[in-house]
């Protein structure tokens, strides 16, 4: 860096000047592959490769490489997508295991259409937890049931999946809710591992998040006046050096600023009264020497305040829980949901009415929640070695006072069903693979039945007398607390040929998400809506980049290598663009 006295200033750590470069080989090949791959992996346009000063960039670092144009990168980036597509189709296609698919819609900033992502989660055989994009589905208005039923059945008989489904999580919404039914008229029900009441799961996010709006509604008028003080005192920027300079004198650590909430999202409500509480002396303060501010809460408000606060933190801590992008198995959501169901017990005995009714709205919405979902749940719960059944003998006759019993043994004899459906397709697939061979010494078709029959009484003549879930119940749960780094899988992995059956079971249960985080997490965080530079894309090309991302982000966390040169054809530099929009129906970026 020259300064403008002529001197030099060297960054800490750097040297500058020049270096004798090392001997190494430049492949133009390998060079354009990281291009296209730094820009669908970090979402650059395609006119980068156009600019002057990234060409310059480009040319000081490597001069033997020659740039590439517009029309030739978007050309490497659909060959990117060809490749990697393939190769995450032969993933889950060599996968034994069922697949789970979660499902989001998202609209585009001009409200013109939205989108749906479609991701299957998997456990590999090598006992990994794996989440892939398989599709990226334009939806124009209005959403259907049978249009959402048709985009995924599409996609499963696309990626060949159609007879791997275990379960699909999606959002607790009325269209949702019409089109399962579509869809399970579509899916061979033989194909199917479990009942098809399990095949629907309603996302745990969405329905904390309505849990709590309902909750909102009832206690609006709660907290109008910390809103109305929080407004106030952030009207300009005069006021906020008063309130700040308050604080200081006050002696009351500073550690964020006032914030107004949004009317549709509960967690900026929560965070709204979580930092005005901080500030109450303030707020008591200020209404004596400030005689503009009339909507001071009373010392009843704070105390109604403190409790919602304390309400909602509840809420706020399993939803992030439930929120994580590296989610966890489906055995860790059990005992929060059962938490929440306690804590809302509780609210419903509250002193305050209000808290009273917010609660009481609380529990409707749970109640529905609850009664689809926590059978899958219990599942995973008890294929937890810290867990088993003793989890739910905790927990369940603090939910449900009067049939309790009735409830664990529902989860017990689940367990016990899916492990007789399991043993079932297992022993035929063996019995089947028998008759074949039998077949092949020319014995009569007729017979064939009978040689099954044959063969599963010996089996089950020597079979012991307690089942594998008996045994594996039979052992002491794991020690107490659970270690933090405990994985479940691993464990799996390790003890599953004492429990060939169960390992099965866990294989697909252990994958199932509870929410639509991973879905969701194909775009921005911050809402469920596409931006302005990207909702003005082709739709194809939209698919192209948020898909070919997934899979390369993914491969680059496992260490996967990096895509054989052999297989990134080579491409004409004057490639005309009508022939490329043609042939791919892509639009510029």
């Amino acid at each position: 860096m020259i300064h403008k006295n002529g001197t030099s200033h060297i960054c800490p750590g750097r040297k500058e000047g020049k270096k004798k470069p090392e001997s190494c080989d430049f492949d133009q090949d390998v060079a354009r592959r990281a291009l296209a791959c730094m820009m669908i992996m970090h979402e650059y346009p395609s006119y980068i490769v156009e600019q002057i000063g990234f060409r310059r960039f480009v040319q000081a670092l490597q001069p033997l490489f020659t740039m590439v144009c517009r029309k030739t990168i978007k050309s490497d980036i659909l060959e990117i997508y060809d490749v990697e597509r393939a190769k995450t189709m032969e993933a889950i296609g060599r996968n034994r295991g069922r697949v789970a698919v979660t499902t989001g819609m998202w609209t585009f900033g001009n409200q013109k259409g939205g989108c749906m992502v479609i991701t299957a989660h998997f456990i590999d055989d090598s006992w990994k937890l794996q989440s892939r994009i398989l599709r990226l589905v334009y939806m124009p208005r209005p959403h259907t049931a049978q249009g959402l039923c048709d985009a995924l059945m599409d996609t499963f008989l696309d990626w060949k999946i159609e007879r791997k489904l275990s379960t699909i999580t999606v959002d607790d919404c009325f269209t949702n809710d019409s089109m399962i039914p579509l869809l399970l008229e579509k899916v061979d029900p033989n194909t199917m591992l479990w009942s098809q009441s399990l095949f629907h799961v309603r996302c745990a996010v969405h329905i904390l998040n309505l849990i709590v709006q309902d909750g909102l509604v009832v206690i609006k008028e709660a907290i109008e006046k910390i809103r109305d003080s929080a407004m106030f005192w952030t009207a300009s920027p005069k006021r906020e050096e008063i309130f700040e300079e308050t604080i200081r004198q006050l002696s009351i650590p500073f550690s964020k600023k006032l914030s107004l909430d949004c009317a549709t999202r509960w967690k900026s409500t929560f965070f709204m009264l979580q930092t005005a509480i901080e500030y109450k002396d303030a707020f008591s303060h200020l209404k004596h020497s400030d005689t503009q501010y009339k909507t001071a809460p009373t010392e009843n408000d704070w105390k109604l305040t403190t409790e919602i606060c304390g309400i909602l933190k509840v809420f706020y801590n399993v939803t992030e829980f439930f929120s994580g992008t590296k989610y966890p198995t489906a055995n860790e959501f059990f005992a929060e949901i059962c938490e929440i169901k306690i804590a809302l017990s509780e609210w419903v005995l509250s002193e305050n009415v209000v808290v009273r009714n917010m609660a009481s709205k609380m529990v409707e919405r749970y109640d529905k929640y609850w009664t689809s979902v926590h059978g899958i749940l219990g599942v995973a719960t008890v294929l937890d070695p810290h867990y088993k059944m003793t989890l739910m003998e905790f927990y369940f006759p603090r939910i449900f006072v009067i049939d309790s019993n009735q409830k664990i043994e529902a989860i017990r004899k689940l367990c016990y069903d899916l492990l007789t459906e399991y043993q079932g397709k297992l022993s035929k697939g063996v019995g089947e693979s028998s008759s074949k061979v039998v077949s092949s010494f020319g014995v009569g078709g007729a017979l064939s039945d009978y040689y099954k029959w044959v063969s599963n009484r010996k089996r089950i003549k020597t079979s012991p007398v307690k089942s594998e879930f008996d045994q594996y119940l039979e052992v002491e749960v794991e020690g107490l607390p659970k270690s933090p780094g405990f994985d479940i899988l691993a464990w799996w992995n390790s003890i599953g040929s004492r429990y060939p059956t169960l390992q099965a079971i866990a294989k697909d249960v252990l994958a199932i998400p509870v929410s639509t985080v991973a879905s969701k997490a194909a775009f921005s965080t911050s809402g469920r809506i596409v931006n302005a530079n990207r909702s003005r894309l082709h739709p194809k090309t939209l698919e192209v980049l948020m898909c070919a991302q997934s899979w390369l982000t993914a491969l680059e966390c496992e260490g996967e290598p990096a895509m054989p040169m052999q297989l990134f054809g080579t491409i004409n530099y004057d490639v005309d663009d009508d022939c490329a929009s043609s042939a791919r129906n892509v639009d510029d970026q």
